[in-house]
């Protein structure tokens, strides 16, 4: 169930729109139902798995930056000089661009040193990632709904702050009733 739902959460990621600059002329493109007209010098907001594609392509380029290697180790720095009842505000799609950056890391890989940088890499998301699970781990145990916290993660990390949160209440409701 929980895969489902994470991978419901991967691909609203790839329908959001990105913001893109039109390199080339394409006409008329479908998007969203609708025709719009897609030309040089232009930009325009296209669902992300269609920005992809084009991007590839040499049609588009994209106006919000990709997440880079030094934008990982800023959030992990940030994240640790935090307490542990507050979050660093991560990007929205910051999982899914992760993923991207791992992704051309591991593709690009032409020397030592590269390969250097991507074991570095993975070594701070995963840093990263157990950091900002252990706070929600944390943060479920107290059993409280805390809308500041809540809008400090991804949707991804909602996800799992919510299952914990409901499944930790009905465990201890679960004891206390006594209903096994």
């Amino acid at each position: 169930m929980f895969e489902l739902l994470l991978r419901c959460i991967e691909v609203a990621s790839k329908l959001r729109p990105v913001k893109v600059a039109v390199l080339r002329d394409l006409g008329r493109a479908p998007v969203d139902g609708d025709f719009i007209n897609l030309s040089r010098g232009q930009e325009a907001d296209l669902p992300r798995w269609l920005s992809g594609a084009l991007l590839r392509l040499n049609y588009v380029e994209l106006r919000q930056h990709a997440l880079g290697i030094d934008d990982v180790s800023k959030y992990l720095m940030s994240e640790k000089g935090l307490s542990k009842s507050s979050l660093t505000k991560l990007r929205e799609d910051f999982y899914y661009q992760v993923r991207e950056l791992l992704s051309r890391s591991r593709s690009s890989l032409v020397s030592v040193d590269s390969a250097i940088g991507v074991i570095r890499l993975e070594s701070n998301v995963r840093d990263l990632i157990r950091l900002r699970v252990n706070k929600i781990v944390s943060t479920a145990l107290l059993g409280a709904k805390i809308d500041k916290f809540e809008d400090s993660l991804t949707y991804e990390e909602l996800l799992l702050f919510r299952l914990l949160n409901e499944l930790i209440n009905s465990w201890v409701n679960s004891l206390i009733k006594g209903d096994h």
